[in-house]
């Protein structure tokens, strides 16, 4: 509020209504109404000389204006227009309403019945071909077929060691002089008889050898068929459980993502509450300091009253007195007594 322009009020209606009693005639009797004084002196604060609205010799009527800070009332109006305009603006500016976001859908329910179906089916197969290769050790066909080699190899040394022995036996006999030649005759038919023999026992060992190493080759084959079965059956299990651990973690992944995109969306969602509400602080602060703005243009417009003659009369003389601090004062004097200059 203006004090100033309240003690200049004050002063003005001290010095008016002082003015009035200090001319007032002496003998004038209680009963009877006021009478006008002859010479009024009147005291004015002004802020610019143009406030002042008479000169001296002005005849002035009663309420006619003497002094009005016009200037300062038509800068407060400007002032309080401006305001208006701009709480009528800060009002029409629309704050966001908090739209609130769509729920997050939940991620479906994970299953592995498939992966651990491959699992238990890899397993069974790799026990089958497991047991399988086992079996296959356990009945294994080179027994007979090595024994008959073996059995063969004996028959074939003790064929040997008899045409050795009838070799040996017909070299004596050619040694010994006198004998019959029929005995020379049988002991050399003899001899090509166990070398028949031998040759015989040569041709079955080398059967029996080739047999047992067809045998074997193709028993070679099938352990290193069935061994191939182990191996590609460990694999698929391998697989399928690698399968499964992959199907795990991309779950997991896909858990710790939505995890995170609810994190985000309430930490989003939370910044866009902050910021509508700072919005709505913002306008709220606005129109408060404007609407304060806007009380203090009224209450200094409201201080700013016009200094009216109280009683026609004549501006005999205007003085100024003095200036303090930007004001300045000056005094009228009235003369009621002749109203014409």
């Amino acid at each position: 509020m203006n004090w100033r322009l309240i003690f200049l009020t004050l002063i003005l209606g001290t010095a008016v209504f002082g003015g009035i009693n200090a001319q007032t005639p002496s003998n004038q009797s209680s009963q009877t109404a006021i009478t006008t004084p002859n010479r009024l002196k009147i005291n004015l604060s002004l802020n610019d000389p143009s406030e002042l609205k008479v000169r001296e010799g002005d005849p002035v009527t009663r309420g006619q204006v003497l002094s009005d800070k016009e200037a300062e009332r038509n800068r407060l109006n400007r002032d309080k227009r401006e305001r208006l305009l701009a709480i009528a603006n800060v009002e029409g500016q629309l704050v966001p309403a908090l739209q609130p976001a769509p729920a997050l859908r939940e991620l479906p329910p994970i299953s592995y019945t498939v992966e651990e179906t491959a699992i238990q089916l890899a397993e069974i197969k790799l026990s089958q071909a497991q047991r399988n290769l086992a079996t296959a050790i356990e009945a294994d066909p080179f027994i007979s077929a090595k024994a008959k080699v073996e059995r063969s190899l004996a028959d074939v040394e003790a064929a040997h060691r008899a045409f050795e022995l009838q070799q040996r036996k017909l070299d004596a006999v050619n040694g010994l002089k006198g004998l019959p030649p029929e005995m020379l005759t049988h002991e050399t038919e003899k001899l090509r008889q166990v070398r028949t023999v031998l040759e015989g026992k040569e041709a079955e060992y080398k059967f029996f050898s080739a047999e047992y190493n067809q045998v074997e080759g193709d028993r070679r084959k099938e352990l290193t068929d069935l061994q191939s079965k182990v191996s590609i059956a460990r694999g698929e299990l391998e697989q399928a459980q690698s399968r499964l651990r992959a199907a795990k973690e991309q779950r997991e992944l896909m858990e710790y993502n939505h995890r995170i995109t609810i994190s985000r969306r309430a930490e989003e969602e939370n910044q866009v509450a902050i910021n509508v509400a700072n919005q709505k602080l913002d306008r709220e602060f606005k129109l408060a300091q404007l609407r304060e703005q806007l009380s203090a243009v009224e209450e200094k417009l409201n201080g700013i009253v016009q200094v009216k003659s109280p009683y026609s009369g004549t501006i005999r003389r205007i003085k100024f007195d003095r200036q303090t601090d930007g004001k300045l004062a000056v005094t009228l004097y009235l003369d009621t007594a002749s109203p014409n200059p």
